[in-house]
């Protein structure tokens, strides 16, 4: 445990092999804090377990970013793998009810056609990005200089995971339930369509970095606020219920919760990286110089989209000026900036 007591002369006194952020350490420290030692904290031999070459557990080359003590940092929401496991169940739940109450009432039958083309050919192809970013999430979580700072990243690799999962099945259902209905275009979709190259260039660059802060920030505060906000928000969960659809928001939504649930994680550790080492900031905004021009053009590809013949849900331009505007915000309030060229 974090805090117990051992009895001296005296009476008892307190033990801690770690510092909880307020009086009394939470389940979620007594879990999560110093699960893997380092020289840096307790391993004072140093490393134990190196590869090959000699390399440690974990190296201060893996990421630009510095911090006094990568162990200070908390997850706001205090997450660890029970209620990581029980919040995903309780999407499983609704996404399982919502298939079940439509094949009841036969709400397939009332999808658009140009609807279930868009999800045969489009949001199939969603998955292809998130299982993309689910294998960026999980180099970033093994090299992050801390468990703490670690297992948020994890997390959300699970999630992506299981955001393309989630599509995958529900493109089987939409199979058994709608006659002629197939997601076999999503991958020629995905590798040749003009509305994908560039977010498959964007992934794939990423997938190429290696630098875990990079990966984790370059999602976080580029990606997810821009194109996942955009394509899952403004196209899937607002368009749906215009072409007949009540079932796939429950999808996208499900996704969405796990964004707006990251927007938290996030800028508590913009804000720790910030206060722990202040030219971490510079760092971080290159990173988003570097990676904003990519996502704005993955966001500007998906225009097309948003012109489907029957009720389209919303002009694209205004759904992008919303999305932009958020990010603004959501920069602006951690201390950073929008490259102002990009938004246009």
């Amino acid at each position: 445990m974090g805090t117990t007591t051992r009895t001296r002369r005296g009476g008892p006194v307190p033990f801690r092999y770690f510092e909880p952020a307020k009086r009394r350490a939470t389940q979620y420290e007594e879990v999560t804090v110093h699960v893997q030692w380092a020289p840096e904290n307790y391993a004072a031999q140093g490393w134990f377990n190196r590869d090959a070459r000699g390399r440690g557990a974990w190296s201060d080359d893996s990421t630009e970013l510095r911090a006094r003590s990568w162990w200070d940092y908390r997850d706001p929401t205090q997450e660890w793998f029970r209620p990581f496991v029980t919040r995903q169940a309780a999407v499983g739940d609704a996404v399982a009810h919502a298939i079940d109450g439509a094949l009841r009432a036969d709400a397939f039958a009332g999808f658009t056609e140009g609807w279930k083309e868009l999800l045969a050919s489009h949001y199939a192809a969603y998955r292809y990005p998130e299982y993309g970013l689910f294998l960026c999430f999980s180099h970033a979580q093994r090299e992050a200089l801390s468990d703490v700072v670690a297992s948020p990243l994890m997390f959300q690799g699970l999630e992506k995971d299981r955001h393309a999962q989630d599509i995958a099945l529900y493109g089987m259902e939409l199979e058994n339930a709608i006659d002629g209905f197939s997601d076999a275009s999503c991958k020629a979709s995905w590798m040749e369509s003009p509305i994908w190259q560039p977010t498959r260039r964007w992934v794939e660059l990423l997938l190429a970095e290696r630098d875990w802060g990079e990966i984790d920030l370059a999602i976080n505060l580029v990606f997810e606020p821009l194109v996942a906000a955009l394509f899952v928000r403004e196209l899937i969960l607002r368009g749906a219920p215009h072409h007949g659809d009540p079932v796939t928001p429950i999808i996208a939504g499900g996704t969405e919760a796990d964004r707006a649930h990251r927007v938290e994680t996030t800028a508590a550790f913009v804000g720790f990286l910030i206060e722990q080492a202040p030219e971490n900031r510079d760092t971080i905004q290159g990173w988003i110089e570097k990676w904003a021009p990519g996502a704005v053009a993955a966001c500007q590809a998906f225009e097309p989209l948003f012109s489907l013949p029957e009720h389209p849900p919303a002009p694209f331009a205004p759904s992008f000026a919303r999305v932009t505007d958020e990010w603004r915000t959501q920069l602006e309030a951690i201390g950073l900036s929008v490259p102002e060229a990009r938004t246009a």
